[in-house]
């Protein structure tokens, strides 16, 4: 298999000799919530992150119905979340 060497996302070259492309991992901390996520996008912009990456799912998909909350879950949601 023959990789690229060189790749662009918009008007930035990443390759072996390029500046370091920074990702910011917002993953769920936005809690489905649109204006939190704006907020995430702000701070990695004033961080100078190159991009944002985030994460949503569907816990139905994910997560057996009878495994118990984590410790750190119970205290942070509520019955209905996970």
């Amino acid at each position: 298999m023959i990789f690229n060497k060189k790749l662009n996302i918009q008007n930035k070259e990443i390759s072996l000799i390029s500046p370091t492309f920074v990702i910011a991992e917002a993953g769920v901390n936005h809690g489905g919530n649109m204006e939190i996520a704006k907020q995430l996008i702000d701070l990695a912009a004033d961080a100078k992150a190159d991009a944002v990456k985030f994460q949503t799912f569907k816990t139905e998909h994910l997560i057996l119905s009878d495994i118990q909350k984590a410790p750190y879950q119970k205290d942070t949601t509520d019955a209905s979340e996970s």
